[in-house]
């Protein structure tokens, strides 16, 4: 089963102008080699108030996506780096963007 990616739009206007683009070219490789093949294998869950949510690590970046089960779909909601703890601060606010109400 192949799942469709969807990528948030600040990941692409505001997430990937903070990356090295040879770096941005293995981020986008790793969500389609691996979030549109199997996003629960290669993930890892989220806790607390990202419960819901995994990550996926590719080199020394995050990227936190929400898997949508019943429709077959990967959100990829923030990129950033790895010992930037904002990634996560910033995942709720944009979420928000998407699923209005949570």
């Amino acid at each position: 089963m192949i799942w469709q990616v969807k990528i948030h739009p600040l990941v692409f206007s505001e997430d990937f102008k903070k990356i090295d683009n040879a770096d941005v070219q293995k981020i986008i490789k790793a969500i389609r080699k691996k979030l549109s093949v199997n996003p629960l294998e290669f993930g890892s869950p989220l806790k607390g108030n990202l419960k819901g949510l995994y990550k996926l690590r590719v080199d020394f970046y995050r990227i936190i996506y929400q898997i949508d089960s019943e429709r077959i779909i990967v959100l990829v909601a923030k990129v950033g780096k790895r010992k930037d703890f904002e990634v996560y601060d910033e995942v709720p606010k944009r979420m928000k963007q998407i699923l209005p109400g949570s």
